[in-house]
């Protein structure tokens, strides 16, 4: 498992009610194990949130497609985590 944290537009994510084309099943089965939205931030970041994500390679890239991270920086940066981890033998199963 690996743990990323995505900077999402607040507007669109709707500071964690925001509708995401997917099910709590299907996050599972992409393989995302947990979705953290902190709330103690308020409105301190402007009109970015965090979204800290645990899950497989597969799984992460899954929840950046339904956030529609599009952000070249954070996608190398997710690129860059998933690879760290899978060099400390993280990665087992589903790459």
């Amino acid at each position: 498992m690996a743990e990323f944290t995505f900077f999402v537009d607040a507007e669109l994510y709707g500071f964690g009610a925001g509708e995401l084309a997917a099910e709590e099943s299907d996050l599972h089965d992409a393989g995302v194990r947990s979705v953290d939205i902190p709330t103690e931030y308020g409105a301190d970041l402007g009109d970015r949130i965090p979204v800290r994500v645990v899950g497989t390679p597969k799984g992460l890239r899954f929840y950046a497609k339904l956030l529609n991270v599009r952000d070249p920086m954070q996608l190398e940066e997710l690129e860059r985590v998933l690879a760290a981890a899978d060099a400390r033998g993280e990665f087992l199963e589903d790459l």
